[in-house]
C-alpha cells in the first residue's frame, strides 16, 4: 500500500501545481493511475475527495465571472451589457418624413452578490446621453425569505414587463404600459418583499415617486409613492412541468405637485420616434395638487415553446381642477421555433415573477454546422389612451401638435446565438389618434419603424 501511495502522492502534488493552468489535471492523473493499476478504486476515490475539498476551499471564478468565498457564504459577480441599435423611421405627413440613425441603446457595467449569506447587494452604472449614471444600487436583507427588506434604488416590481430585463424582452422595446405617467420603474426608497410559499410573491414599497436618480425637489403637496404588488405562478405551485401560469396585480398611490412630477408625459414605445409628447404638465394653469392612483394587472401563459403575455394599467389624475385618466395595455405572443421551453426561463422571485435568459438547445457553431442557436418570432399590439386629456382640459397645455391616443402593431424576429448573444429585428406600425383637438391637429398621423439590435451581456 505504501509503495503504491508514495508515487501517487508525488504525482498528485505535481498535478496540483499544473492545475493552476488546467484545473482537472489532478483528476485526470488519478484516473490514469487507476487504469494502470497503480491505485485501486477506493484509493483513487479517497484522493479525489481530498482534491474536491481543496478546490472548494480555494474560492474560484466561474463562467459567470463570479468570485465565491471559501465557505460559499459571500460572493461578487460582475455583469455588463451592450445593446447597439440601428433605427429607421418613416412618418406622415411628409414634413415628418424619413429618419434613420445608429445608437448605443444601453451600455451597463455592474456588480452584485451576497455577504455572509444573507446580505445581498447590487450596483450598476448606465451610459446615457454620453454620461454615466447610476442605475440600480441597493442592499437587500434576506435573513427571512418570506419578509426581506431592500434599501436603495431598485425596480419597484410594478409591472411584469418592467421587471423583465431589457435583455430578455419579446421586442427591442417595452410597450406603452411602461410609461412614466402610468407605471413606476426604477426609484429610490425601501421595499418589503418576499415569497411566503413557492410560486407566490409580494412587495410593498415606499419610494420618492419621481423616477431614477430623482429626489423630491420640494415638499409642496407632495408625498412618497406607495406601491404594492403580488403575483402567483400556478404552474410553480402545482409543479406543472414545462408551463407558466402567471397572474399579478399592482397599485400605486401618491399625492403630487404637478410641476414637480414630470416636465411632460409621453406616448413612448422606444421604437416610436423620439418619444411623443401628449401634454406638458409643467405648463399647467391653476393645478396646485393632484392625487395619483394607478392600478394594473398582468397575465402570462407559456406551454413549451409558446408564450402569451398581457398587461393593462390605468392612472387617475384627480386634481383641484379636473379628473382625468390615462390607460395603456398590450397583448403579445411568441413562439420559439427551435423548440426551447419558456418555462425554463421563468423565474419566480420575491421581487416578482419574470422571464429571464433563454438557453438555446444548441449554441450557434459555424465550424460543425450543427448549432443554429435559438430562433423566436413574436407578434404584439399595444395601445395608449389619453383621450380624457383634451385641448379643452383645464390645467394642461395641449397644443395643436399633440395627439392623445396611439395604437401600435409589432412584429419581431430574434436569433439567440448563445445564452449571452442575440440579434433582434422589430417592426412597428403606429397610428396616432386625436380626441378633442382633431380640427387643429398638426402632428404625426402614422409612423413605421424598423429597429435592429446586436446585443451581448454577461
Amino acid at each position: 500500500m505504501k509503495k503504491k501511495l508514495i508515487p501517487a502522492v508525488v504525482a498528485s502534488m505535481f498535478a496540483a501545481q499544473i492545475s493552476l493552468v488546467y484545473a482537472d489535471s489532478t483528476q485526470d492523473l488519478i484516473d490514469a493511475l487507476v487504469v494502470k493499476g497503480v491505485l485501486t478504486e477506493d484509493e483513487a476515490s479517497l484522493l479525489s475527495k481530498g482534491r474536491k475539498a481543496e478546490k472548494k476551499s480555494e474560492g474560484t471564478v466561474s463562467k459567470k465571472l463570479e468570485l465565491v468565498s471559501p465557505d460559499g457564504k459571500s460572493s461578487v459577480k460582475l455583469s455588463g451589457r451592450v445593446q447597439a441599435d440601428y433605427r429607421y423611421f418613416d412618418a406622415s405627413p411628409e414634413s415628418k418624413d424619413e429618419e434613420d440613425e445608429f445608437s448605443m441603446r444601453r451600455v451597463y457595467l455592474g456588480a452584485s452578490g451576497k455577504w455572509n449569506e444573507y446580505i445581498g447587494y447590487k450596483a450598476n452604472l448606465e451610459l446615457k446621453s454620453g454620461d454615466m449614471i447610476l442605475g440600480e444600487a441597493y442592499l437587500n436583507l434576506g435573513y427571512f425569505k418570506p419578509a426581506q427588506l431592500t434599501f436603495g434604488q431598485f425596480k419597484a416590481s410594478m409591472s411584469l414587463e418592467e421587471r423583465t430585463s431589457s435583455r430578455f424582452l419579446n421586442f427591442t422595446e417595452r410597450s406603452y404600459v411602461n410609461n412614466a405617467g402610468i407605471t413606476e420603474g426604477k426609484d429610490t426608497g425601501v421595499m418589503l418583499h418576499g415569497t411566503p410559499t413557492k410560486g407566490f410573491n409580494y412587495s410593498l414599497a415606499a419610494v420618492n415617486g419621481y423616477g431614477m436618480n430623482n429626489g423630491m425637489s420640494d415638499n409642496d403637496d407632495d408625498s412618497l409613492a406607495y406601491i404594492g404588488h403580488l403575483d402567483v405562478d400556478l404552474a410553480t405551485m402545482n409543479k406543472w412541468k414545462g408551463k407558466v401560469f402567471h397572474i399579478g396585480a399592482s397599485t400605486k398611490m401618491q399625492d403630487i405637485d404637478v410641476t414637480n412630477y414630470m416636465s411632460n408625459v409621453k406616448m413612448q414605445q422606444g421604437s416610436i420616434g423620439k418619444g411623443y409628447t401628449f401634454y406638458d404638465a409643467s405648463a399647467n394653469a391653476g393645478v396646485t395638487e393632484t392625487d395619483l392612483r394607478t392600478f394594473g394587472g398582468e397575465l402570462a401563459f407559456a406551454n413549451g415553446p409558446w408564450k402569451v403575455q398581457a398587461e393593462y394599467a390605468t392612472t387617475n389624475f384627480d386634481s383641484n381642477i379636473d379628473d382625468q385618466d390615462i390607460k395603456a395595455y398590450y397583448l403579445e405572443a411568441a413562439w420559439l421555433i427551435t423548440g426551447e421551453n419558456y418555462a425554463d426561463s421563468y423565474k419566480s422571485k420575491s421581487m416578482g415573477g419574470k422571464f429571464d435568459r433563454i438557453k438555446p438547445n444548441s449554441n450557434f457553431n459555424p465550424e460543425n454546422g450543427k448549432g443554429i442557436g435559438a430562433w423566436e418570432v413574436a407578434l404584439g399590439y399595444s395601445k395608449f389612451d389619453a383621450s380624457d386629456v383634451t385641448e379643452a382640459s383645464a390645467g394642461y397645455d395641449i397644443t395643436a401638435a399633440m395627439a392623445n391616443e396611439a395604437k401600435s402593431w409589432r412584429a419581431g424576429l430574434k436569433w439567440i446565438l448563445d445564452p449571452n448573444t442575440r440579434m433582434m429585428l422589430s417592426y412597428v406600425d403606429t397610428d396616432f389618434d386625436v380626441s378633442g383637438n382633431s380640427s387643429t391637429y398638426t402632428g404625426i398621423n402614422d409612423e413605421q419603424a424598423i429597429n435592429f439590435r446586436a446585443q451581448f451581456d454577461f
